[in-house]
């Protein structure tokens, strides 16, 4: 559905995804590379979309987790550089191959594998190889790793590009967890360059450790959620400015009396007379139930309470007595007036991170580019 027939869209902003990959290529500086990070659809914007700003304003390289991601990418015409950030299954090699992808390797077997499907196709396939210094996910412990660099660095068809760790708490105020996993990547880069494996690229940081951790940018940054102009947590080092605005309009309201109850299981209701507006939005298309009674959103510069059940297709707010028509633009996310919701409001409500928050959103909700 579109927004022509369906009154619930994202409003994407490349000028301001322009903008802040300008504000991280001035402040890693010229000797840094930017890394943007577009896996799960560009957190909810629209990876293939913005990651030509991207590329247009300063980024090197683009990020993603799984090899159709950036297949995805390369039939939509992107050239650049793509990191598959993810495990990738021995299925999936031939295709990272024949798509010229940068394949993240930590184990053995497929680092034979993936030389088996270069040489077959008589192409390199570029490799980075991942250590855990302590994020206890992907990757070999430190002294498991320099074995697999001796042995990526002898199979045929394939070339070492990268060598990279990902931090665990860079985005907490105590850096001693980050610092510590930074020595131990450093004791592998130093590992690395006595036995001989000159490595072009080692890189560290994500949007965390790029913003509040700046010695480890190394060679490269990976910046996810900085670059649809999303913070780890409320410090502000950059200016940033949000990319998505989130919006649906009215599809009906009417009176109630007091003690009307509203939606499922009657979690609401209303202490006195009173409008609810019903929009067509709901869990579907990634509204969390979790907002029900909790969350706002903003109609005619006014903040109006969710009420009830947030339900699979429609959510339910309380307007008052303001006068409302069906029709009414309703803005979730974004701003109007002199009032704000952004997606860290709704993460602060759910305990979760703002970037969840629009990783979340459907392909029910159409994004409109500007």
């Amino acid at each position: 559905m579109s927004k022509l027939t369906r009154s619930v869209w994202a409003e994407v902003s490349l000028d301001n995804i322009a903008y802040n990959v300008r504000q991280f290529t001035e402040y890693i500086g010229p000797n840094c590379e930017l890394m943007a990070v577009v896996k799960a659809n560009g957190y909810g914007h629209g990876a293939l979309e913005t990651a030509y700003t991207m590329i247009a304003n300063g980024t090197n390289w683009l990020a993603v987790a799984l090899p159709e991601e950036a297949v995805r990418l390369r039939r939509g015409g992107i050239t650049a550089p793509i990191l598959v950030l993810g495990a990738v299954g021995a299925d999936e090699l031939d295709v990272c191959v024949a798509a010229d992808l940068v394949v993240t390797v930590f184990e053995p077997h497929i680092a034979r594998l993936l030389s088996k499907a270069a040489v077959d196709q008589q192409k390199t396939a570029k490799v980075h190889i991942k250590v855990d210094t302590g994020m206890g996910r992907l990757g070999l412990l430190p002294e498991d790793f320099a074995d697999l660099a001796e042995l990526v660095r002898i199979l045929p068809g394939l070339e070492i590009q990268g060598v990279f760790t990902h931090f665990a708490q860079a985005e907490q105020d105590d850096l001693e967890y980050t610092k510590w996993q930074w020595e131990r990547f450093q004791k592998v880069r130093q590992d690395l360059q006595a036995r001989g494996i000159a490595i072009p690229y080692t890189h560290a940081a994500n949007t965390a450790a790029t913003l509040f951790f700046p010695e480890s940018h190394l060679d490269l940054v990976r910046v996810g959620l900085g670059i649809y102009g999303m913070y780890p947590d409320r410090r502000r080092p950059l200016d940033l400015r949000p990319a998505m605005n989130l919006k649906t309009k009215v599809a009906f309201v009417k009176r109630v009396p007091a003690g009307s109850a509203v939606s499922y299981n009657s979690t609401y209701v209303t202490d006195k007379e009173t409008s609810i507006a019903v929009l067509p939005i709901g869990y579907a298309d990634g509204l969390s139930r979790g907002l029900s009674n909790k969350g706002k959103v903003l109609l005619k510069e006014t903040l109006c309470p969710i009420v009830g059940t947030i339900t699979m297709d429609h959510t339910l707010i309380d307007v008052g007595d303001m006068p409302v028509s069906i029709g009414d633009e309703v803005i979730l996310l974004g701003t109007d007036g002199t009032h704000h919701i952004h997606a860290h409001d709704w993460a602060d409500l759910l305990g979760t991170i703002n970037y969840e928050i629009t990783s979340r959103l459907s392909s029910r909700v159409e994004r409109v580019y500007k």
